[in-house]
């Protein structure tokens, strides 16, 4: 019999696994999926009673075993998002989504973007999301895109469901809807979705609010990074300034697009204050004509 052992700084790490689950959502493509990446790759974890594992030539009979799949990655953000809500009882499902997004890495241990197993290449948004989950950074965020019940109200008339439909979601009879663009929704990330009906030049523009849950004055710089050629970002203001905790603020990022492109492109906005918070939130746009 042999012993599986655990490999220390193997790299590159982490990376997505071939059968990770990939975006976009084929429903609402404009709201970046997936939101995270968690590890999901041989996970020891308690399994049903008289479960029998291989282990070389040897079939053990064990109530805990190793498992790989999407379905792995789960129990991992599941349990972060019970932490944080114990840490933070306050928070929505939001605010707790929000900080694991943001504080997420998206850089390996070789300092490059995470990259794909698929493809042998670096990866996209829409296989790591916002990055890797870091549970300890999540705890401390800084700032937190948080939403109320109206936000998905507004979301979900952006999509244009029936009113049956609408009442179906959720679950009343009455509810009012302005003319919020569906990019408006509150989320940690920003994705202009093209068409073959797109022209170019395209001008699109993202409004957002985030809560401060860092220290009472902090003062947070809006950073572009990875920005690729041909995309061009602004952030308005630049300087978001918190004089007391729960405070919120709001900008704008606009995209510009002077020519036309295929496949996925993106950069990341970091919003960092004085005390090391960084807040990062992928851009993404894609065109798959």
């Amino acid at each position: 019999m042999s012993f599986m052992l655990t490999r220390l700084g193997t790299k590159p790490a982490p990376q997505v696994a071939i059968f990770s689950s990939r975006g976009p959502s084929p429903i609402s493509p404009g709201v970046l999926k997936p939101d995270i990446l968690a590890p999901g790759v041989d996970i020891l974890a308690a399994y049903v009673p008289l479960k029998f594992m291989k282990v070389g030539h040897y079939d053990l009979v064990t109530d805990y075993a190793l498992d790989s799949g999407t379905s792995m990655a789960t129990p991992h953000v599941s349990g972060v998002g019970a932490l944080l809500k114990a840490v933070h009882p306050e928070w929505s499902p939001a605010a707790i989504r929000s900080a694991m997004m943001t504080t997420a890495y998206a850089m390996d241990n070789t300092g490059t973007i995470i990259k794909s197993e698929l493809t042998n290449d670096f990866g996209s948004p829409l296989e790591f999301g916002a990055g890797h989950i870091n549970p300890n950074k999540a705890m401390d965020p800084g700032l937190i895109y948080d939403m109320s019940l109206q936000d998905y109200i507004e979301f979900l008339c952006g999509l244009e469901h029936t009113k049956k439909q609408m009442s179906a979601f959720i679950r009343r009879t009455q509810w009012s809807c302005s003319n919020k663009s569906i990019h408006d929704l509150n989320y940690p990330s920003f994705t202009a979705v093209l068409t073959t009906k797109t022209r170019y030049p395209l001008a699109m523009n993202f409004s957002r609010v985030v809560t401060n849950v860092g220290n009472d004055k902090a003062v947070y710089r809006a950073h572009l990074e990875n920005i690729p050629t041909g995309l061009k970002i602004s952030v308005k203001p630049r300087t978001l300034t918190f004089t007391r905790k729960y405070q919120t603020r709001s900008f704008v990022v606009s995209i510009d697009l002077d020519r036309g492109f295929s496949g996925v492109i993106y950069g990341f906005l970091k919003w960092i204050d004085q005390d090391g918070h960084t807040v990062s939130s992928p851009i993404v746009a894609m065109n798959f004509k």
